[in-house]
């Protein structure tokens, strides 16, 4: 199976695509997160281990900037594109109100 993959391959396989990125950016946030606090509850509570103050503020606030992340980017989007009239937000723009036609800006073709 893995090879009839290799045979198929898409001419933009390789394309950036920054949601991608952001949601994986997000998954190892939340993974990085949960592990942080499995680790440290049972280091504490078997006494192993001491919490760094500034340790941990700076390895939360980098996870809250992983997390959240996407949420903001797709928030400012929708921002963006709440200032768009609805046509031109999902791309059906009326290509005669941006040109015009011939008839309403008085060139007429000649008849043959």
């Amino acid at each position: 199976m893995m090879s009839d993959r290799r045979d198929h391959i898409e001419p933009h396989a390789h394309r950036f695509d920054l949601d991608e990125v952001m949601r994986l950016t997000a998954v190892v946030g939340s993974v990085a997160f949960a592990t942080w606090i499995l680790t440290s509850s049972v280091g504490v509570l078997s006494g192993y281990l001491a919490m760094s103050p500034s340790a941990t503020l700076r390895f939360l606030s980098a996870v809250s900037v992983l997390m959240f992340a996407r949420r903001t980017y797709w928030a400012i989007r929708e921002w963006r594109w709440g200032k768009l009239p609805p046509d031109e937000r999902f791309g059906f723009s009326d290509p005669l109100g941006e040109h015009g036609r011939a008839s309403d800006t008085g060139s007429q073709q000649p008849r043959s």
